[in-house]
């Protein structure tokens, strides 16, 4: 996870003999622009330049970009040792070429130019934080992560705009050193690190294990309770932020006009935990009406027993947790009005509202839009795996319209930085030349990520089980559906849906499969694993998912009967004239199963051409490890 890893006298060296740069592209197997090149030699220059005005160990350890677990992101410089306490030290620094910035009325985003960026201390924070919060040594043994940024070229003229008031909490947190403050900067490091970690600082954090399971599970439920420990990093900060400014202007509109926001965002690029957060942030630190809205109970339930766990008196949370059918009753009662609706897996929206056999209300978008000041819809359209999926951008839009509110679709509600998989945007771009039958262009990263093909569903029921008894996140076993829900009404806990040669098994048994422990013997369905995150995934790709004559096909038919995620409302067979729109739902149903792993995914395949082929494919990537 490091691209140089060495001790401090030789970093020295290294950049007098203009070593470094080479060793790092080397390391990260990518190509550099040559400006890039120097400027990434000029402030690590910057950096030995200022820390020789003080005495820092030569054995003390040196890493340069780190990445960030979880994430693609990449930690400029890091200095690790002991301080004269004993203390073990981690300094992160975030190097900026800036010259200057503007503030803005956010606690945490700068204007750079025309373009909104995190500011950099809290950019540094946040990457100290993810790092102990998901980083088991670190937790273990005590390790004290500081953080910094290091704005080298910074004009001192513009100190008021990077230390604007605003911004007292992200530079308590980490301090900025300009241009004019190299002796500060190295004094605040030489406070930090006086000798060398008899621990090997950084080979111990960059071998431990991590586990955000345990922080998700006791954090979350303290966000609700006004402890603002779960960070959020990258350009998920600006999302959040620029959200929670939207929608506290909404909420104090004098006019009373609604406003619906938009928020774009791939496969684990965090979505869900921003909308936790925000929901937090309105609950208690805004005292708003504020509600977590989805679709699937399955979504609800699961987040819901994260959050509740360990939480004295918790059962009042419930009611944070409310369903998307949950509006239609509502018509034109303004006095029943939320201050906000969060709307997680927008995509996942239904035109009608379905309860048994009746349908309800006219369109929950609509509903939920004049039921709240302001609306925030989360949403991937590619992740749509119902013909009755409803949640569209263009369907958002109309409703908006509708009921003449303000419509806020803009980049700063954008994500692009997806934090599944390891981080590996590759790996997503893999997926989906497989599903999509796209060419696929290797960038030729070495990719930190298991991917394994197994040749029964016995081997990988037992891979899954024995990485669930190590690893943070639970892991489970997923598959495509092909098979009928027989045991759904089986109270004995004995029948059986899935079955291949001598593997059985039951579709998951409770809406809280993706944390209920006792969940690891059984399989779960796209409605059970959307939008939540497991360590390792053990996928059946059924033989709806076909290798034939050189393309990936689907095959609807081998659902079952009764399934109704292709038909219509109200009908009993698949329209021919929806068949296309059939097969991009089995693909991107696969899509979300093939994303669910943080670390790694096992394979089995009831179509043995898909299996050869998916062998062939994996042969696309260089991984660092596969088996984990």
């Amino acid at each position: 996870m490091f691209a140089y890893y060495k001790n401090y006298n030789e970093f020295c060296c290294d950049i007098n003999q203009n070593r470094i740069i080479p060793e790092i592209i080397k390391a990260l197997n990518r190509q550099f622009s040559e400006s890039e090149k120097r400027a990434f030699k000029f402030s690590l220059q910057c950096v030995k330049n200022a820390l020789g005005n003080v005495h820092i160990p030569d054995d003390v350890e040196v890493g340069i970009e780190y990445k960030v677990p979880l994430t693609n992101k990449r930690i400029d410089f890091i200095l690790a040792g002991e301080d004269d306490h004993g203390n073990q030290n981690v300094v992160i620094v975030e190097l900026k070429q800036w010259e200057k910035v503007k503030h803005t009325d956010m606690n945490d985003i700068v204007l750079l130019g025309n373009r909104q960026a995190v500011h950099p201390s809290w950019q540094a924070y946040s990457y100290g934080t993810t790092i102990s919060n998901f980083n088991e040594y670190v937790d273990q043994n005590n390790v004290r992560i500081y953080s910094c940024t290091f704005l080298h070229d910074y004009d001192p003229e513009y100190d008021g705009e990077i230390r604007h008031d605003i911004y007292r909490e992200g530079l308590t947190k980490a301090p900025a050193f300009l241009s004019s403050e190299w002796d500060k900067f190295a004094e605040f490091i030489e406070g930090k690190i006086q000798r060398k970690s008899s621990a090997d600082l950084l080979f111990q954090i960059e071998q431990g294990r991590i586990k955000p399971s345990e922080f998700l599970v006791n954090t979350l439920a303290e966000s609700l309770n006004g402890n603002h420990y779960f960070e959020l990093i990258g350009d998920q900060r600006i999302v959040y932020s620029n959200l929670v400014k939207e929608v506290t202007k909404g909420v104090n509109d004098r006019l009373r006009k609604r406003k619906v926001i938009i928020v774009k965002g791939g496969a684990g690029t965090g979505k869900s935990v921003i909308a936790i957060r925000l929901l937090e942030s309105l609950v208690h630190d805004k005292h708003y009406s504020a509600f977590y809205v989805a679709k699937s109970s399955y979504i609800k339930e699961s987040y819901y027993k994260m959050l509740t766990r360990n939480v004295p008196n918790y059962k009042h949370l419930r009611t944070l947790f409310l369903g998307s059918g949950d509006f239609y009753k509502e018509g034109n009662n303004s006095s029943k009005q939320f201050d906000c609706l969060i709307v997680d897996e927008a995509h996942r929206l239904t035109e009608q509202t379905k309860r048994s056999f009746m349908f309800y209300g006219e369109n929950q978008i609509k509903e939920i839009i004049h039921a709240s000041k302001v609306s925030v819809f989360f949403i991937d359209e590619t992740q749509q795996i119902d013909i009755k999926d409803f949640g569209t951008i263009e369907n958002i839009r109309k409703a908006a319209e509708d009921e003449q509110a303000e419509i806020l679709e803009e980049k700063r509600f954008e994500l692009n930085s997806q934090f599944r998989c390891n981080g590996s945007d590759e790996y997503i771009s893999w997926v989906e030349s497989i599903l999509y039958n796209k060419k696929f262009v290797s960038s030729s990263e070495k990719l930190d990520y298991t991917i394994e093909v197994v040749d029964t569903p016995e081997e990988m029921h037992e891979i899954i089980k024995q990485k669930n008894m190590v690893h943070g996140l639970p892991c489970r076993m997923l598959s495509g559906d092909v098979f009928p829900w027989i045991s759904r009404d089986d109270k004995t806990g004995l029948i059986k849906d899935i079955q291949i040669g001598n593997f059985e098994a039951a579709w998951n048994r409770s809406k809280s499969f993706a944390v209920n422990p006792e969940s690891i013997d059984e399989v779960g369905c796209i409605h059970t694993s959307q939008g939540m995150e497991f360590e390792y995934v053990g996928l059946i790709i059924g033989d709806d998912l076909l290798y034939r004559n050189g393309k990936v096909v689907t095959d609807y038919t081998r659902h079952p009967k009764k399934a109704g995620e292709f038909r219509r409302p109200r009908q009993q067979k698949v329209f021919e004239s929806d068949k296309d729109l059939v097969d991009r739902l089995i693909r991107n149903t696969y899509k979300v199963l093939f994303t669910r792993g943080q670390k790694g995914i096992y394979l089995y395949c009831m179509d043995a051409g898909m299996k050869e082929y998916l062998k062939k494919r994996i042969e696309d990537l260089q991984l660092e490890n596969k088996t984990n």
